[in-house]
């Protein structure tokens, strides 16, 4: 019984080879799936804004004033990109959230990512 369990083993052990010798192809992982733009690199850039709660005025209408205030600096990358290192720009994902911190100093803080297909000049392009 000892000897078919052991045959059957290396049976077994030998039929996991073809699959084991086999290449296993790297895949890197696409977080912007379907976003990567032919031509294009991705650019990501974090922006944090922070603003003092002013007493007195309605706590939900200085959120919106701030994350408008986030979203013209997001806006603006593209802009500040242009100017630098890039031909063309093109928004294609942005993450944010807004936060309001109350303690001794009450603030409003809003956050995000953007993400950028940017297609670069060429080297003697660049300024």
């Amino acid at each position: 019984m000892k000897a078919s369990a052991r045959i059957l083993t290396c049976i077994s052990a030998l039929a996991a080879f073809p699959a084991l010798s086999q290449e296993v192809p790297t895949r890197t992982p696409n977080f912007y799936a379907g976003q990567r733009v032919p031509g294009t690199v991705n650019v990501q850039t974090t922006v944090s804004l922070s603003v003092p709660v002013e007493a007195g005025q309605e706590t939900g209408e200085q959120i919106k004033a701030a994350q408008k205030g986030f979203y013209m600096m997001a806006g603006g990358q593209c802009d500040l990109i242009l100017q630098t290192l890039a031909e063309s720009c093109q928004i294609i994902n942005l993450t944010s959230s807004a936060d309001l911190n109350r303690g001794s100093r009450n603030d409003i803080i809003v956050r995000g990512t953007v993400t950028m297909a940017v297609k670069l000049k060429d080297a003697k392009q660049n300024p």
